[in-house]
């Protein structure tokens, strides 16, 4: 695994994810929502390198990817306040297809 690069797949991914965040205007926190959405797609791509094993297929690195990716993104809407904060069907889906998406970008340029 290189380090550098699967972080940055991840890091990269995680930006993307967070940057809708700028569409709500009544968001607040907006950087620290990036940030937090960045640190948490390279946890996602560190994981899911860590996790994969020697000469996988991209099946298995996208089934991981997304289990790494709901399980952190499952975190993030928790503590957000769950359903009440109103939040899910923008945390959760687009943390299954970045994080399954981190995982073929791993496959294909990080291992």
């Amino acid at each position: 695994m290189n380090v550098p690069i699967v972080s940055a797949i991840g890091a990269g991914l995680g930006l993307l994810g967070a940057a809708g965040i700028y569409f709500e205007p009544q968001e607040r926190y907006k950087l620290h929502i990036v940030a937090a959405g960045t640190l948490r797609g390279a946890l996602v791509a560190l994981l899911t390198a860590s996790f994969l094993p020697d000469g996988p297929g991209w099946p298995a690195a996208l089934g991981l990817g997304a289990l790494f990716g709901v399980l952190l993104g499952a975190v993030v809407y928790l503590s957000k306040g769950g359903r009440a904060s109103g939040d899910a069907p923008f945390i959760l889906p687009m943390s299954v297809l970045t994080g399954g998406l981190t995982g073929l970008l791993i496959i294909w340029l990080g291992m």
